[in-house]
């Protein structure tokens, strides 16, 4: 048994591929590390030593972002409007996603295009009469205020993700479980919703960044509010102690951290749901 050893032309592109990715990562990456190390710095290093090492490694900053920031209140307020929205948007999603999917439902696909209609949208335009809506709701100014919204923008991206994943399930699984006494909802609870983790997981990155770094409605609603959430705090943060680049740096990282963690937590399962649905088996 022998093998073809590749010519000089295919090592040469697979050398300058190596290269093109290589730098383009590292373009990706050095403004990351420039903050990291930012925030180790004292202020006054900064500006005589803005590229190299920390001569001291300054983690009080994080401790003066975080208190006297009030990035913690900012946290946790934005860690209860994720992860409603997260939560929400998924079971709504899965549900909606599965009866397109799997329920004899007439025009189906007329439904299913409408709603990927709705991501064509711009959002600048739904504000105004999302803010008077929620206005005479009286919920101006509260976190119930993000979460409507951020599900309702969330929601057809997450359906189309669920209904391409669940069409791809073989239709014998689930006639197997109803043969065994399954009704519609156990079959979707104890078969569907466990096979479709990589769906789920897509989503929820999807909708974790999304909504995480939101600031426009954010703004317009939470602006006066003490309810507000990361991005504005940052913003409000910047005002006060823009020129302390240290802790500056530091309330960056507190926000940039969540969505790194998550995302290495779910990323074995993203190009999965993704590709759910391309090819039908």
């Amino acid at each position: 048994m022998s093998f073809d050893k590749p010519d000089k032309g295919e090592r040469r592109i697979a050398l300058a591929a190596r290269v093109v990715l290589i730098a383009a990562m590292a373009v990706l990456l050095y403004p990351i590390v420039f903050v990291i190390l930012t925030s180790l710095k004292a202020t006054s290093e900064f500006y005589v030593n803005i590229w190299g090492l920390p001569s001291k490694w300054m983690f009080s900053n994080y401790a003066e972002a975080w208190i006297r920031g009030s990035m913690g209140q900012y946290f946790s307020n934005s860690i209860v409007v994720v992860c409603v929205t997260v939560t929400g948007t998924l079971l709504l999603g899965a549900m909606a996603g599965y009866a397109l999917s799997r329920f004899r439902i007439p025009c189906a696909e007329l439904i299913m295009l409408a709603i990927i209609a709705c991501t064509m949208i711009p959002s600048e335009a739904v504000i105004m009469p999302e803010y008077l809506i929620i206005s005479r709701m009286k919920m101006t100014g509260r976190l119930v205020s993000l979460i409507l919204p951020y599900i309702g923008w969330s929601l057809p991206m997450a359906i189309f993700i669920f209904r391409n994943f669940f069409n791809t399930l073989p239709g014998e699984l689930m006639e197997a479980a109803q043969i065994d006494g399954c009704n519609e909802w156990t079959t979707f609870i104890k078969i569907a919703v466990p096979i479709t983790l990589p769906a789920i997981a897509t989503n929820a990155i999807f909708i974790f960044v999304g909504t995480w770094g939101e600031l426009l409605w954010a703004t317009v609603e939470l602006a006066s509010s003490i309810r507000k959430t990361l991005p504005i705090g940052v913003i409000a943060f910047s005002a006060q102690f823009g020129t302390e680049w240290g802790p500056m740096s530091a309330a960056i990282c507190i926000v940039l951290l969540p969505l790194v963690i998550f995302f290495l937590f779910t990323q074995k399962y993203f190009i999965g749901g993704l590709t759910g649905g391309a090819v039908k088996g």
